[in-house]
C-alpha cells in the first residue's frame, strides 16, 4: 500500500469522511496530509473545518479543528 492509501485508510478508519488526501508539509511532528472529500467529477465537496494526518513513520495522529488551522497557517499554501 503507498503513503497516501495509507493515510486515507487511516482517516477512515478514525471515521473521516474522505476519499481523496495529499501531502501538504512537513512538521517537527511529521508529514502532513489534507483530507478532502471530492465529488464524482473530482471537485471538492464541503465538509467544514480542516482535517489533517500527521504522520511519522508507522505512527498517524488526526488534527481536526483550531488545531488543524493553526497548523495550516505555518504554510505557504498556494491556490
Amino acid at each position: 500500500m503507498d503513503k497516501l492509501a495509507e493515510i486515507l485508510d487511516y482517516a477512515q478508519q478514525m471515521g473521516e469522511a474522505a476519499n481523496h488526501t495529499e501531502k501538504i508539509g512537513t512538521t517537527a511532528d511529521g508529514d502532513v496530509y489534507g483530507l478532502s472529500l471530492l465529488d464524482a467529477d473530482g471537485l471538492p465537496m464541503p465538509t467544514g473545518l480542516p482535517r489533517l494526518v500527521i504522520a511519522k513513520g508507522e505512527n498517524h495522529s488526526l488534527i481536526v479543528g483550531d488545531e488543524a488551522l493553526k497548523i495550516l497557517s505555518s504554510f505557504d499554501i498556494e491556490e
